[in-house]
C-alpha cells in the first residue's frame, strides 16, 4: 500500500470510530474522575473491543455495537474521561493490555485464576455457556452427558475451552463414554462455519450470544443446556486503578437505573443482571 493510500485509509478508520470516545458530560461523577490516574484524566482510556460478540460488542457495517458498548460509553461519561476504542480481534486483546497498547479491554471475558495472574476484572452481568447447531439438525442437547462423542467448535483462547475441556474430562472420560472432539477456531465466525458447514456438530459461546446468531441469521438452532454461568466481565491490568474507577462508575449506573436500562434495549433483562457492581482480582476470586 502506498503512502497516501496508506494515510487516506487511517484518517477513515479514524473518522469512522471517532464518534465513540466518551466524553466529559453533565452525567460526570467528579469523585469518580479525582480517583483516576493523572495519566488517564490528561490522555483517555484506550480501549480495545471484541469485535465480532453481538449482542456484546460487535463491528456492524463500520459502526461498533452492543450492549458493553453502550455501557462503556456512559462509563466514560461518569468518570469525565475519553475512551479511544479499537475493535479487534479477540486473541489480541489479553497481550495488548497486558503490554500497555490497552488500557481497557471490552470483550465479556470469563475470569479464570491464570487471566488473574496479569488482569483484574469488572463483571458487567452473569452468562452460562450455551450450545447450538445448524437449522434442521435433531441432536438432543439436554445434559453434559449429550455433548460426549459430537465435535464442539469454539473460539480459541476463549473461556469454553476450559469448560469443555473440563466436562470431557469429569463427563465423558469419567463415564467411560466417548470424548468431545473440541475444534478450535481463530474467529467465533469461523467456529459457527465449521458447524453450518458440517465439519463440527455444535458450536459452544455464551448463551445470549447464540440467541442473538440463532434470530438475525435462522442457520442455528440453539439447544436446551446452558452451564456455569460465570461473571461476563471487562478487564484492565492487575492492580490498575482504573479497575476499581470503572467498578464505581457501574455501581453508579445501577443505581440510577442506566445499567438496566442498557441491559432492556438489548432484551438482556433476564440474562444474568446484578444489582451490585464487583472488582475480580486473584484475592477475591471463586471458581
Amino acid at each position: 500500500m502506498s503512502g497516501g493510500k496508506a494515510s487516506l485509509a487511517a484518517l477513515l478508520v479514524a473518522t469512522a470510530f471517532a464518534g465513540f470516545a466518551g466524553t466529559a458530560a453533565a452525567e460526570v461523577i467528579p469523585a469518580l474522575h479525582d480517583a483516576l490516574p493523572d495519566e488517564y484524566k490528561q490522555n483517555g482510556v484506550n480501549v480495545a473491543v471484541f469485535n465480532d460478540w453481538p449482542p456484546d460488542e460487535y463491528v456492524e457495517n463500520g459502526e461498533l455495537k452492543g450492549w458493553s458498548v453502550e455501557l462503556s460509553r456512559e462509563i466514560a461519561d461518569r468518570l469525565g474521561v475519553e475512551f479511544h476504542y479499537s475493535p479487534i480481534g479477540f486473541d489480541a486483546i489479553i497481550p495488548g493490555i497486558i503490554g500497555g497498547r490497552y488500557d481497557l479491554g471490552v470483550s465479556s471475558f470469563g475470569p479464570t485464576a491464570d487471566r488473574l495472574q496479569s488482569l483484574d476484572f469488572i463483571a458487567q452481568r452473569m452468562a452460562g455457556t450455551g450450545f447450538a447447531v445448524a437449522a434442521g439438525n435433531d441432536i438432543t442437547i439436554d445434559t453434559e452427558t449429550d455433548l460426549c462423542g459430537r465435535s464442539v467448535a469454539i473460539i480459541a483462547g476463549s473461556w469454553d475451552e476450559q469448560l469443555i475441556n473440563g466436562i470431557d474430562t469429569d463427563v465423558c472420560a469419567a463415564g467411560n463414554l466417548e470424548r468431545i472432539n473440541l475444534q478450535q477456531f481463530p474467529t467465533q465466525s469461523a467456529a459457527e462455519l465449521a458447524v453450518t458447514s458440517g465439519r463440527a456438530d455444535i458450536t459452544a459461546a455464551a448463551s445470549a450470544k447464540l440467541r442473538h446468531l440463532a434470530a438475525a441469521t435462522g442457520g442455528f438452532d440453539v439447544k436446551n443446556l446452558v452451564v456455569d454461568a460465570v461473571h461476563s466481565s471487562l478487564g484492565v491490568r492487575k492492580g490498575d486503578p482504573l479497575g476499581q474507577a470503572v467498578t464505581d462508575a457501574i455501581q453508579a449506573l445501577m443505581d440510577d437505573g442506566t445499567y438496566l436500562e442498557i441491559m432492556t434495549r438489548w432484551d438482556l433483562q433476564n440474562d444474568g443482571p446484578l444489582d451490585k457492581a464487583l472488582l475480580i482480582t486473584a484475592e477475591n476470586f471463586q471458581e
